[in-house]
């Protein structure tokens, strides 16, 4: 029911750290609460629960947790489009369900004349009364309860309503901007009485955390190191391989490591080595989970975080392995399937490898088996690249730039989201073409 969430290790962790506060304080303060996930950990501890956020989904929560009315109506230039809510908008479950479910498909306002979009939004209408009704029923089954929720800057919350000694939990969004980005849609059609709140940025991450760890209790979750809280790191979780990992500083010594644990198959097919000549027949076969992570481990960029494909192919020439794409389900278009990964074996004598694995992906023989696997109708691909250059040198010239934005991730300076038909030539044309425009070897002319 609601967005996001934190890893259920780090979960585990909050839980096991507060229970040590027990009989010390009759208190906890959970500070940029987000989707209350730590609350809700820690709503059978006997504790007295006290939250803040900023963002109007998080404080539609923690009013309503709080027990308090909902100030959240719909803007008077959004009354054409949703007017239609309002009489939902009962100040209470009410109010919070159309926030959730707006969460959900406000993004698609103003978008109805794609042929998606439209019949999503009207899909959502029609069942509006029947997922308000369950959601209003959920809703009023959890058992959290709040003691204060305060719609307010964590930094100033922590200066001027948290008392010094109490107990502070905080994991604080990774980076700054997130959440505005994420629920902009509610802010653009709801009206609250929204905070004034300076950006979460590197300074002000400072500051929080030195106004929470010069306390006796408390527990901080950052995904940057802290040289002065060295002494201070109780636990590191990194869920996936590869995945951004979590640092856990706290007040309690107590300490906790948690690590992925990737299972791995073998590939028993030979791959393409330097100096091998490819051969004359271009092929694709399924990969197990197993066996895709292998070959994900050993060929693909080890700055891109994995994630996890809901099929997996291997690309080979006359039974030589050469590469390996992976996709993932449609999320918003359901003809449109998630290019997940996509990379070549190396090394090998030919630059442009990479540029076959695209060929294969853009098979009728891959769209195909997607279309099997996933049992619907797939007609386009897209997929989205972070690199330090305004262009993708492997898309260029086979799939099509959408769009162009500052990257999320720090690591990187662009983030290029690019889109094709799928379906545009066999294996056969596709590994001719290839051949034709990008099989030079190295040292060859181009």
């Amino acid at each position: 029911m609601f967005h996001g969430s934190i890893p259920a290790d780090l979960r585990a962790i909050i839980h096991e750290h507060a229970t040590t506060w027990r009989g010390q304080a009759e208190d906890i303060y959970a500070g940029c609460s987000g989707n209350f996930t730590i609350e809700r950990v820690l709503h059978d501890s006997g504790f007295r629960l006290h939250s803040c956020d900023v963002q109007l989904y998080s404080s539609a929560i923690g009013w309503y947790f709080a027990g308090q009315e909902l100030p959240i109506t719909i803007r008077p230039e959004s009354a054409d489009e949703l007017g239609w809510l309002a009489p939902y908008m009962d100040g209470r479950a009410g109010t919070l369900a159309v926030v959730l479910l707006g969460s959900r498909f406000f993004q698609w306002l103003g978008r109805g004349d794609h042929p998606y979009y439209g019949r999503m939004l009207a899909a959502y209408r029609q069942q509006f009364p029947q997922l308000h009704a369950k959601t209003v029923a959920k809703i009023e089954t959890l058992p959290l309860r709040l003691a204060s929720y305060a719609p307010m800057d964590v930094n100033q919350w922590l200066a001027e309503q948290v008392p010094a000694e109490a107990p502070v939990v905080a994991f604080p969004p990774f980076y700054a901007g997130d959440y505005e980005g994420q629920f902009a849609a509610l802010d653009k059609h709801l009206d609250w009485p929204a905070p004034e709140y300076p950006t979460l940025d590197d300074a002000a991450k400072q500051t929080l955390v030195e106004r929470i760890t010069d306390r006796p209790h408390w527990v901080l979750g950052l995904h940057f190191d802290v040289e002065e809280l060295r002494e201070h790191l109780r636990g590191q979780v990194q869920t996936a391989n590869r995945g951004l990992p979590i640092n856990v500083y706290a007040s309690v010594p107590r300490s906790r490591i948690v690590r992925p644990n990737q299972r791995l198959e073998s590939v028993r097919a030979p791959r393409l080595v330097p100096g091998q000549e490819l051969g004359g027949t271009l092929s694709l076969a399924p990969l197990s989970m197993g066996q895709f992570a292998t070959l994900r481990s050993q060929y693909m960029n080890h700055n891109i975080r994995p994630g996890t494909p809901t099929m997996a192919l291997a690309v080979l020439v006359d039974g030589v392995v050469v590469g390996a794409f992976a996709f993932s389900t449609p999320k918003y278009d359901p003809h449109n399937v998630y290019l997940l990964s996509d990379f070549p074996v190396t090394p090998t004598s030919y630059r442009r490898l990479a540029k076959l694995v695209l060929y294969a992906a853009l098979s009728t023989e891959a769209q195909f088996l997607a279309q099997r696997a996933m049992n619907t109708r797939l007609t386009r691909l897209n997929t989205t690249a972070f690199t330090q250059r305004p262009v993708s040198m492997k898309y260029r010239g086979l799939l099509r730039l959408n769009s162009r934005k500052d990257s999320t991730d720090p690591a990187y300076r662009y983030q290029l989201d690019y889109g094709s038909e799928l379906g545009r030539w066999s294996l056969a044309e596709g590994l001719a073409q290839w051949r034709s425009k990008h099989g030079q070897k190295e040292g060859e002319p181009r």
